[in-house]
């Protein structure tokens, strides 16, 4: 079962309902939605599946999914084993556990975002040309998708690392071309932009161009909330 084909052309009133400057991109969803009904994430239980509810709670994702993220540390509370083990065997100061645990979870929140910041980096570039940001987690396994011709498609996954867990493609139709790219090697210090699988695309592509977007875009953030806090 899948979204009936006449959804294609309402997902531009849905969208333009949500925000406008997404009509297009959410529309080249929906069809790549017609051409792999497998893509299609898990329906939530309290909607009925391939319903105009349905395209709408997609379409929704799609659009939140674009919403500006800062980094944040875990919520989680910090194990005090660490620091016993950080006194005990690494012989860490007592007065200087504090401090590092606190420097520790700043990182753990850079690390956490910049997979977000990549796919924007990546999506920055890539997306007036051809290629579709799915954002929201709207396609299962892909993280971009392209129309090739009118019977195939590309998907391509993304990680920021060699060593990151790759989701299951198995569920995507076999007539997909699924490729699967990651940014940096997690035992030697290398990035792999030349490796990236859209060779026309590539040469926009550089780990000094991420970091001039990173730079940006968190100066940028960071002027957002200021503003936001009325400071």
């Amino acid at each position: 079962m899948a979204f009936p084909a006449s959804y294609l052309d309402k997902s531009t009133a849905i969208m333009n309902s949500i925000n406008k400057d997404l009509s297009k991109e959410f529309k080249t969803l929906v069809k790549f939605y017609l051409y792999s009904p497998a893509s299609i994430p898990k329906v939530p239980n309290n909607i009925e599946a391939f319903s105009e509810d349905h395209l709408t709670r997609l379409a929704q994702k799609f659009s939140t999914g674009r919403a500006v993220k800062p980094p944040a540390p875990p919520s989680t509370i910090p194990d005090s084993m660490v620091s016993i083990i950080l006194q005990y065997y690494f012989d860490i100061k007592s007065s200087e556990l504090e401090k590092i645990s606190k420097e520790h979870s700043l990182s753990m929140g850079a690390e956490n975002i910049v997979g977000d910041l990549l796919e924007r980096y990546i999506a920055s570039v890539i997306e007036n040309k051809g290629w579709v940001w799915c954002t929201g987690s709207t396609v299962k396994a892909g993280d971009f998708i392209k129309e090739i011709s009118n019977d195939k498609w590309i998907v391509l996954q993304i990680k920021n690392r060699d060593n990151s867990e790759n989701s299951s493609s198995s569920a995507i139709r076999d007539g997909t071309d699924i490729k699967k790219w990651f940014r940096t090697f997690s035992r030697r210090n290398e990035t792999n932009w030349d490796a990236f699988p859209d060779d026309n695309l590539k040469q926009y592509l550089s780990e000094e161009s991420f970091k001039k977007f990173v730079i940006v875009y968190l100066e940028e953030l960071k002027k957002i909330i200021k503003q936001d806090n009325g400071s």
